[in-house]
C-alpha cells in the first residue's frame, strides 16, 4: 500500500519547471516522434511520500516517448530490463524540486515492437503532450 503523499502546493509551477527540464533532455534526441508527461505530474498529485515507497521517497515522472524508427536511444538513458506490451522502461535521470529528487521514468514506445492500441487505452485522459 502506498504511503500518504504530501503534495507540492503549486502543482502548475512544478509542472512548468519539470516540463522545461524534460524538453531539454528530449532536445538532444533526434529520433523522437512524440512525447507526453503522464500520471501524477499531470493530475496535480505530485509530491513527496511520508515514508519510502518502492525505494523512492518522491513521486516519479512518467514520460512516454514514442520513437521514430530506426530507433537511436541515447546512451545516457539506462534500460531497466522492464519490457511491457506497450513500452520498455528506461531511467532518464532525476528532476530536482525543492531539494527532492524525482526519478524520470522513460516509457519508450517503439511502434514496430509495441501495442499502440494498448498504449492509447492506458494513457487516456491522463497525459499532456510536450513534444
Amino acid at each position: 500500500m502506498k504511503p500518504k503523499k504530501i503534495l507540492y502546493e503549486n502543482q502548475e509551477e512544478v509542472y512548468d519547471q519539470a516540463k522545461d527540464y524534460l524538453e531539454n533532455i528530449l532536445a538532444n534526441c533526434n529520433c523522437i516522434k512524440e512525447a507526453y508527461i503522464w500520471a501524477s505530474l499531470v493530475e496535480g498529485k505530485f509530491g513527496v511520500y511520508e515514508t519510502e515507497y518502492r525505494n523512492q521517497t518522491c513521486s516519479d515522472i512518467d514520460l512516454v516517448i514514442i520513437m521514430d524508427e530506426p530507433v537511436d536511444i541515447p546512451k545516457e538513458w539506462i534500460f531497466t530490463k522492464v519490457e511491457k506490451s506497450w513500452f520498455d522502461l528506461y531511467n532518464l535521470g532525476c528532476f530536482e524540486y525543492q531539494g527532492n529528487k524525482h526519478q524520470i521514468d522513460g516509457l519508450i514506445v517503439i511502434p514496430s515492437k509495441h501495442d499502440l492500441d494498448k498504449m492509447d487505452k492506458s494513457l487516456e485522459g491522463r497525459l499532456r503532450r510536450i513534444f
